[in-house]
């Protein structure tokens, strides 16, 4: 950093401390009370659904059961308790595992499948109320979301995956205000959590069960951060900001003013997105667009060509011809829009049916061409298709944003759909979905959430998809 932005990020780490344990939920304006409920629902939706089918969290949610240790707090779906910071790890898997969590643009962050699982294991282990529970999250996504910000995507661009190496920043923040700290403890907390950021993206490279576990340890990272510094360890309250900081370390260029615009009277939490479609959040433009021809009437029978216009970074992120494994298939581009030409749908019901289709995969390696478009920049969410048909037919559209951005939002009604299809996937209570639905956007009148999560379970000790 130069003179001038060390000076501007003085004592930073203790504004933020400051800022999280001053905020009170009476001080939450409606929009982001009503966002914060929106990102708590879609974030346990995807654990629950994620608890059926996601095969890394299931291997290591074997291990933690093995384990044992104090039953604290549920691992979702399977309903078994362990450690919060352990119960928060398989939790964070899951949330992360099917490729459905919320994520900020700019920022290439998905807090979300982090900050649940970690304030939601604390907050059970401690029998918190649900306001307690909403102050928290929209306090963490604060120092989550500026940080994320602030240093990409020069950060991403040196191979980091800023869900594990950020978003534990902020769980640690959260879960610390949760279990009372007060701003030095919650410093500490940062602190603690800046010490253990870890991250890089090498999955991309090697399709393996990898990519779900880096936010996984962020959860347990930041979790036990909180833990920590609640029971007094102190850890550096300069960590984000010193000369061995985590700016020095992370980042070589710092957007001051993406830290600092607005703290403490602009919540960024405002600026978050949904995921309408079970794939990477890069693919999912040219997926709106190819489910766009579908509903023209065009298949992928009738195609001969597809080509898709992206940002540098979608293509070095989503550019997956062939998918070895289901997790592969989710971060394909490819693979995704062959596959909306093909069902007109890109849920997980439809990727977990659609792996199987080789058609689609085929179509994935031989036909589907991914084009950098420079025009887009470096991390910029347009697309374009181009579909070259069999009868000689040329068809293009384009769009600036993909469906679930805040400037393209999904509807209330999507969003439960959304929730209660996922939560309807696994063999559970019946009317489980309608009625959590229910409780959870009423979630700052519950006096504790500790019986809410423990109904998170399948009927069988090990989950399963649903035949439908």
């Amino acid at each position: 950093m130069n003179n001038e932005t060390s000076k501007a990020l003085e004592g930073l780490t203790e504004r933020f401390a400051k800022l999280v344990y001053e905020l009170k939920f009476d001080d939450l304006p409606a929009d982001v009370l009503l966002k914060a409920k929106l990102i708590i629902r879609d974030g346990l939706g995807n654990q629950i659904a994620a608890s059926a089918i996601s095969e890394p969290a299931r291997r290591v949610i074997e291990i933690i059961k093995d384990w044992g240790g104090k039953p604290e707090s549920t691992v979702i779906g399977y309903g078994f308790k362990a450690p919060a910071p352990l119960a928060a790890m398989c939790n964070s898997m899951m949330g992360h595992g099917v490729e459905l969590d919320d994520a900020h643009g700019s920022g290439l962050i998905k807090a979300g499948s982090v900050m649940i699982p970690a304030v939601m294991a604390l907050a059970e282990a401690h029998n918190k109320s649900g306001k307690e529970v909403i102050t928290a999250v929209v306090a963490g996504y604060e120092v989550a979301v500026r940080i994320a910000k602030a240093i990409n995507p020069g950060h991403r661009q040196r191979g980091f995956h800023t869900t594990g190496t950020v978003s534990l920043i902020g769980a640690a923040a959260a879960g610390a205000k949760l279990l009372g700290c007060d701003v030095n403890g919650i410093a500490s907390a940062i602190g603690l959590a800046a010490m253990q950021s870890a991250g890089i993206q090498s999955y991309l490279d090697d399709p393996c069960m990898a990519k779900p576990f880096s936010p996984g340890k962020s959860a347990f990272n930041g979790t036990m951060a909180a833990v920590m510094a609640s029971r007094g360890f102190t850890g550096p309250k300069k960590a984000l900001e010193c000369n061995e900081g985590f700016f020095n370390a992370y980042c070589e260029d710092i957007r001051v003013s993406d830290l600092l615009d607005g703290l403490g009277t602009k919540f960024v939490i405002m600026e978050v997105g949904f995921k309408p479609h079970a794939a990477c959040r890069f693919a999912h433009g040219p997926i709106d667009l190819a489910q766009y021809f579908y509903n023209q009437g065009i298949r992928l029978d009738d195609v001969d060509q597809i080509n898709v216009r992206m940002c540098e970074l979608s293509i070095r992120q989503a550019s997956k011809p062939k998918s070895p494994n289901l997790n592969a298939a989710m971060g394909s581009t490819q693979f995704g829009v062959a596959l909306a030409l093909q069902t007109g749908l890109n849920g997980l019901r439809e990727y977990w049916d659609g792996f199987n289709d080789q058609t689609v995969h085929k179509a994935a390696a031989e036909r589907t061409n991914l084009i950098c478009e420079p025009a887009y920049g470096v991390t910029g969410r347009q697309a374009a298709i181009e579909l070259k048909l069999k009868d000689g037919r040329v068809l293009t559209h384009e769009q600036p944003e993909p469906k679930g951005e805040p400037t393209n939002p999904l509807t209330a009604e999507e969003m439960e759909s959304k929730f209660i299809g996922l939560v309807e996937m696994v063999d559970t209570k019946p009317g489980l979905g309608s009625e959590l639905s229910e409780t959870l956007m009423n979630l700052e009148h519950q006096a504790s959430v500790a019986n809410i999560i423990s109904e998170l379970k399948a009927k069988n000790a090990t989950p399963a998809l649903k035949v439908l």
